[in-house]
């Protein structure tokens, strides 16, 4: 067993312990997902045995940010997929 597994399988224990103690729900849903990502590296770096540089396929928990948009300044930021959500900085 890898480190990166040996992270995921402590994770997995945190989750559990998070639905244990009634932690709040946001808090339980960030380890969630910090599971999820660790589990993920663990299982492809399992299949490699390398890390894959480009970082294809691997977890990105930013994955719906703009960055660029939001360091031009931009007002307002328009997603278009099923409607459209408009978020508005002030």
């Amino acid at each position: 067993m890898n480190s990166y597994q040996k992270a995921a399988d402590s994770l997995k224990e945190a989750v559990k312990a998070s639905l244990d103690q009634d932690v709040d729900p946001n808090l339980q849903s960030e380890i969630w997902r910090h599971y999820q990502g660790m589990q993920n590296i663990a299982n492809q770096l399992k299949e490699k045995d390398t890390f894959a540089i480009s970082g294809e396929g691997l977890y990105d928990p930013d994955y719906n940010i703009n960055f660029v948009a939001a360091a031009q300044g931009v007002d307002t930021i328009s997603f278009s997929t099923y409607g459209n959500d408009v978020i508005t900085f002030s």
